[in-house]
């Protein structure tokens, strides 16, 4: 459950860059607009982040996230024990499987995230998702994964609160059909995303637990239709379900 900040300032900032990475740049004005913060306070925010370097103004106007935030995110991730745990691991199972990337994702209060991704050396195109990126809980086999392995009244308040806009014809809609996948991810514990959120891009997932089967995180391994074929799903899912299990064994 979202709590008061008792540093506002912080949270009116956390907002603006949330937005920048999810619309790559944009004006003042816009971040206003979708903020819903005051103007003044707005203007005074985003000169000092500015001065810090978290965002660069640029000469049209328009903001972006910026230098010091990379370099914080890089320090971030090289000291994640967890890359070099699971790295090993999606780096086999993306050897074994014709895919365009591997990914293991973590749950964060009411957001997801992907925490480590792998891309493909044989990938022929390249997929949207990045490292730190919130993964959507509607369209994204890693995300319903995650989701679905959630505190029962978290689940739901999670369940009533998404975005149901179709990304592809094969997107999940409403609040009941995604409750309906999630129940059916966690009887057979892994989770198939049908080009939900990408045309013509397929992934299946699988949770990792702890020895006292508390959720870890998730990992997802992707691929392009035709190499993820109706026929060779079953196979994939062995393999992933199998490198899950193995994260497992390394993390305890």
């Amino acid at each position: 459950m979202n709590t008061k900040s008792r540093v506002p300032a912080l949270d009116r900032c956390l907002k603006i860059l949330e937005l920048l990475q999810e619309k790559h740049s944009c004006s003042v004005s816009a971040v206003v607009e979708n903020t819903g913060l005051p103007r003044s306070s707005v203007y005074v925010l985003v000169d000092e982040m500015c001065k810090l370097g978290l965002i660069r103004q640029n000469s049209d106007g328009t903001l972006q996230l910026w230098m010091k935030l990379v370099s914080l995110g890089n320090s971030a991730c090289e000291n994640l024990d967890l890359r070099d745990v699971v790295g090993p691991h999606l780096e086999s199972l993306m050897e074994t499987v014709d895919c365009l990337a591997v990914h293991y994702g973590i749950m964060d209060g009411e957001h997801a995230y992907y925490a480590i991704k792998k891309v493909s050396p044989r990938a022929a195109m390249r997929i949207m998702s990045r490292e730190g990126m919130t993964v959507s809980l509607v369209h994204a086999g890693l995300g319903k994964c995650l989701l679905a392995f959630q505190e029962t009244s978290l689940r739901e308040r999670i369940i009533n609160s998404l975005d149901y806009t179709p990304a592809t014809e094969t997107s999940i809609k409403t609040p009941d059909e995604l409750r309906q996948e999630l129940a059916k991810i966690r009887l057979q514990k892994w989770a198939f995303d049908d080009s939900e959120g990408e045309a013509e891009i397929r992934c299946v997932a699988a949770p990792v637990f702890d020895k006292e089967n508390n959720l870890l995180g998730a990992i997802s391994i992707v691929g392009t239709l035709n190499r993820f074929a109706n026929d060779k799903i079953p196979a994939i899912v062995e393999m992933v379900k199998q490198c899950s299990q193995n994260i497992t064994l390394s993390l305890n």
